[in-house]
């Protein structure tokens, strides 16, 4: 697999989920960033498709990133103003050079 720096002109920013006490006691879940890294993005799918007679469109995209390790399937990437859940992260070979992460966009929900 060749992967070169100049595959990587998007720039991302990952996230993970933060919990903390509000003043009423209650824990609330948000979403704290982590870091801001370059990326090169490919779409996996752009499929629509019907399901219980409405209709969604998926979006599922994979990002390639530089090797860390720190990230997690229950991050989340933020690309141009868009939030994608981690799907699935896949550690490219034994090098540690790159890694992939299969996104989904996410919808339905307020994203800050």
């Amino acid at each position: 697999m060749s992967i070169k720096a100049g595959d990587l002109r998007q720039t991302i920013t990952l996230r993970k989920p933060d919990t903390h006490t509000n003043a009423k006691g209650r824990n609330i879940t948000g979403w704290a960033d982590v870091a801001r890294v370059k990326a090169g993005k490919a779409d996996v799918s752009g499929r629509e498709f019907y399901q219980a007679q409405a209709f969604h469109a998926e979006d599922v995209v994979t990002f390639t990133i530089r090797w860390r390790d720190d990230v997690e399937a229950a991050w989340r990437v933020v690309h141009r103003g868009k939030e994608y859940n981690i799907l699935e992260v896949n550690h490219l070979g034994e090098m540690r050079d790159f890694m992939r992460l299969k996104c989904r966009v996410v919808t339905g929900e307020a994203s800050k």
